[in-house]
């Protein structure tokens, strides 16, 4: 609900918050008198509030203005979050994880050419016997 300053005739002040319904309801003052709306410009805020000052993570300092951001942020090569970063991060991710799984299958191959006959028919065996095998990563 908007906020909006009234002031009576005789020059009492006062804020009062209505719905927008009552925006047209004749607003009474404290002393009796019919009250009119004022206009006023809006209150902004150049600068963080002191509730939005934080700590900075890439940096630790404390950061209680916008300037303080942008040059913090230029410092440490952050840059501000945007929704299609998390897509393009899990994309690098997917792409990661197959040139990882790719390198893993050319160890293996070239381990087991590298194995004497010996070795290669004894896994063969273990394999067709049953031997479960699993790897995991961390």
């Amino acid at each position: 609900m908007p906020v909006y300053v009234f002031e009576c005739e005789y020059g009492h002040r006062f804020d009062k918050i209505l719905k927008l319904k009552d925006y047209n309801t004749p607003q009474k003052c404290e002393c009796g008198k019919d009250a009119f709306r004022k206009t006023v410009p809006t209150m902004l805020s150049p600068d963080i509030a002191p509730w939005d000052a934080y700590v900075s993570p890439a940096s630790g300092r404390y950061i209680t203005s916008y300037k303080q951001r942008r040059q913090d942020m230029k410092e440490t090569g952050c840059v501000d979050y945007e929704p299609s970063m998390r897509k393009e991060q899990k994309r690098k991710q997917h792409e990661a994880d197959l040139k990882l799984e790719k390198a893993i299958e050319q160890t293996v191959e070239r381990e087991f050419d590298s194995m004497t006959s010996e070795k290669k028919e004894r896994l063969t065996n273990e394999l067709s016997a049953g031997a479960d095998l699993t790897y995991t990563r961390n």
